[in-house]
């Protein structure tokens, strides 16, 4: 691997991984009645943002933007369950498989 590749790859991880806490921090600001996590979470929004619009220096936008929401929204309902104990229904569980494999679908194309 390229270590400019390399470099997009991170700049990917990271806004996954800024928008995932931010959707946690979200969640823990209760309604923004709890500003600090409020605001922590639209910085790390924000941060998120930032980071994927490094990525798609290095990898195609439709690919970028599918792995950035979709490993975000199965990140989060993991989060979900580990931090939060919320539990999917089947028919969640199976919208998460269709986006992974939607996401699978498109990394290949």
């Amino acid at each position: 691997m390229q270590n400019a590749q390399f470099v997009h790859i991170a700049w990917m991880v990271g806004a996954i991984g800024l928008e995932v806490a931010a959707n946690v921090f979200i969640k823990l600001s209760d309604g923004f009645r709890k500003l600090a996590a409020g605001f922590a979470g639209i910085g790390c929004i924000l941060l998120s943002v930032a980071a994927l619009s490094q990525a798609i220096h290095g990898i195609d936008l439709s690919v970028a933007y599918a792995l950035w929401g979709g490993a975000g929204i199965v990140l989060t309902a993991l989060a979900g369950f580990v931090l939060f104990r919320q539990r999917l229904a089947g028919r969640g569980w199976i919208g998460i498989a269709f986006v992974v494999a939607g996401i699978s679908v498109l990394r290949l194309a």
